[in-house]
């Protein structure tokens, strides 16, 4: 592989690793959020009716809840503009097999077996036609087209 196809291929497992991350957060959000009912539980009223001291430390703990959420929100809107991105770089090859090939490698994270399976490829015949893919996306993207090609 050549320099700017080894570029190109780490530009495209992006996705891979966003979405590895946007799993990571939304594991978070959902500690956080088991954390916050838990403490919702502890508030209770002592017998004069007023709050037990809980209640400042449960609105704070709901609070930063609702500020980690919009955060994991955020994030996530962003890491997904990663994949957005990469499926429109893909659609420019024009050539619904070689697109396939890559979708399949490149944002649905399939090994290159299950790619042979799932399209009745042999492993060969997949690795032969990423490394097509590749080569094609390198002309057709500007940030990866060599400029000493003939």
């Amino acid at each position: 592989m050549t320099e700017k196809e080894l570029e190109l291929t780490t530009w495209l497992n992006r996705g891979f690793y966003a979405d590895k991350k946007i799993k990571v957060l939304e594991q978070c959000v959902r500690q956080s959020r088991e954390r916050a009912a838990g403490l919702a539980g502890c508030c209770t009223s002592n017998d004069t009716g007023r709050s037990s001291g809980r209640k400042n430390g449960t609105e704070f703990a709901l609070q930063r809840l609702c500020e980690q959420e919009e955060r994991f929100r955020a994030q996530t809107a962003a890491l997904l503009s990663i994949n957005a991105e990469i499926l429109d770089a893909i659609s420019k090859l024009d050539d619904n097999d070689l697109e396939a090939v890559l979708i399949h490698r490149y944002v649905l994270y399939h090994t290159i077996e299950q790619t042979a399976e799932i399209m009745n490829y042999s492993p060969r015949t997949v690795r032969y036609k990423q490394q097509q893919a590749i080569k094609k996306l390198c002309l057709i993207l500007p940030c990866f087209a060599s400029s000493d090609v003939l």
